[in-house]
């Protein structure tokens, strides 16, 4: 009996030492205006938080979306197309009527850097430079065509071509042949492009009925283009977006 006595005791002298401590720690930490860790021991208190205690999360600013510059296309080559006729090329102006058989040469058309309605048909090199020359930095331009036109089936063909190997792929709707008459070598056979070079200029555009010519339905549009820069070409859709072109369109006999 003796001995639940003095287990009791001691008991009682650790929890009395405990929460004598606890009051303490308390009662220091009130004084220093800090949170109590056990109780406020009776007392109405509230610490006081300063505002240099506070801790406010900035919600960093959502950075905007960079933009692409806005494009402005300041390209002044006008444009045309052109055909032979004798001595001089004449300026599409109004529908060109031609046999859409296949292996029939549908036309051979000049991309020519002006409008005039009739230009003398001589040395195309002599040409080219005499107008090409006429603007800024002519030696940076450069020509491309888009042709579009509806089959039967109601597929829709919009393809620009700038080479080659982008012509080939008309194949067999049309057969299509791109010349460079600016950089022919004196001596050699005309022939159409079959590698690019920097120098490369596709200033005309050979048109010949293909294997599924006879299913197309429409006119076909045919445009020429001037432009110095991949920047002239939609980034989403490969489109030309420029503002120097000429559009004629191609009907069947």
């Amino acid at each position: 009996m003796k001995k639940y006595i003095i287990i009791l005791i001691v008991t009682i002298i650790l929890i009395a030492s405990v929460v004598c401590t606890l009051y303490l720690i308390d009662q220091n930490r009130m004084k220093n205006n800090q949170e109590v860790l056990f109780s406020t021991w009776g007392k109405d208190y509230t610490p006081v938080i300063e505002d240099n205690e506070v801790e406010v999360e900035h919600e960093e600013p959502e950075k905007e979306e960079e933009k692409e510059p806005e494009y402005k296309d300041e390209n002044p080559v006008k444009l045309g197309i052109y055909v032979e006729n004798g001595d001089t090329k004449e300026l599409v102006t109004e529908d060109y009527y031609c046999n859409w058989d296949m292996s029939n040469v549908m036309g051979l058309f000049y991309a020519v850097p002006t409008q005039e309605q009739s230009i003398s048909n001589y040395n195309f090199d002599t040409l080219w430079k005499e107008y090409i020359n006429k603007y800024p930095n002519p030696d940076k331009y450069r020509i491309g065509y888009n042709v579009k036109f509806t089959f039967e089936n109601d597929e829709v063909v919009d393809m620009i071509i700038r080479n080659p190997g982008e012509a080939y792929f008309m194949f067999p709707k049309l057969w299509v042949y791109l010349y460079d008459d600016v950089n022919l070598v004196p001596g050699a056979p005309y022939y159409h492009i079959e590698n690019m070079y920097d120098y490369t200029i596709c200033s005309s555009f050979k048109i010949v009925g293909g294997g599924d010519t006879y299913k197309i339905k429409s006119d076909i549009e045919l445009t020429a283009f001037c432009f110095d820069s991949d920047d002239d070409f939609d980034p989403e859709t490969g489109k030309y977006r420029g503002n120097s072109y000429y559009t004629i369109t191609i009907k069947r006999y």
